[in-house]
């Protein structure tokens, strides 16, 4: 077949050369290789628009992030009944059981994180919107160390366990000791604002 054609061109060449390209054409070629392409069209770019649309989509992003972020909202009512829960320990026998001496710090700790927590109680009435943000703090530490305590009884590694308890406990107390600290600051800076001896500089 390939044969039949060469035949066919061979025999019609002079009809194929009777045609010319339009000059159109060799225009075209010719801007091609002198190097003077036809310019192509610019488009100007409104940077304030673009600008402001980079800002909006940013801010719509964060927000977004913001929001899922969060933490839920509590009602103050709910808030301010919700009051400091002392860490209850499991079964002293078990924890004898497992190690003596950490049972002994998990008491010794249990009982001033108690104290400290009367301590900050008085808080409420002079300030309760503190008082609601410290024992928010508080509670989250209180709610890690109750699902370990529950864990306790039937985890095999029974005395990291207790570590971990005894470590979330000493959080909780310096937690609560900065927590004291701040009111103590909040106090005294209350009398020397209130103090009529105390000289203005």
């Amino acid at each position: 077949m390939s044969k039949r054609l060469d035949d066919f061109i061979r025999n019609h060449r002079d009809e194929f050369d009777s045609d010319l390209p339009s000059t159109q054409v060799w225009n075209k070629i010719d801007e091609r290789l002198s190097g003077n392409p036809k310019k192509a069209k610019v488009v100007p770019i409104n940077w304030m628009r673009w600008s402001a649309a980079a800002a909006v989509v940013i801010l719509i992003g964060a927000a977004t992030l913001y929001w899922f972020n969060s933490k839920p909202v509590v009602s103050e009512e709910v808030a301010v009944k919700k009051d400091v829960n002392p860490p209850v320990i499991v079964d002293s026998s078990l924890l004898n059981e497992i190690n003596p001496v950490y049972a002994k710090e998990l008491y010794h700790f249990t009982q001033l994180i108690e104290l400290k927590q009367d301590e900050l109680k008085q808080l409420e009435k002079e300030n309760p919107e503190l008082y609601k943000q410290f024992v928010t703090d508080i509670n989250k530490l209180d709610s890690s160390y109750n699902v370990l305590k529950r864990e306790l009884p039937a985890n095999p590694n029974r005395e990291q366990l207790l570590e971990a308890m005894i470590r979330n406990l000493q959080v909780q107390m310096d937690l609560l000791n900065q927590q004291l600290q701040i009111i103590q600051q909040i106090k005294q800076s209350k009398n020397k604002n209130n103090d009529p001896n105390s000289k203005s500089i």
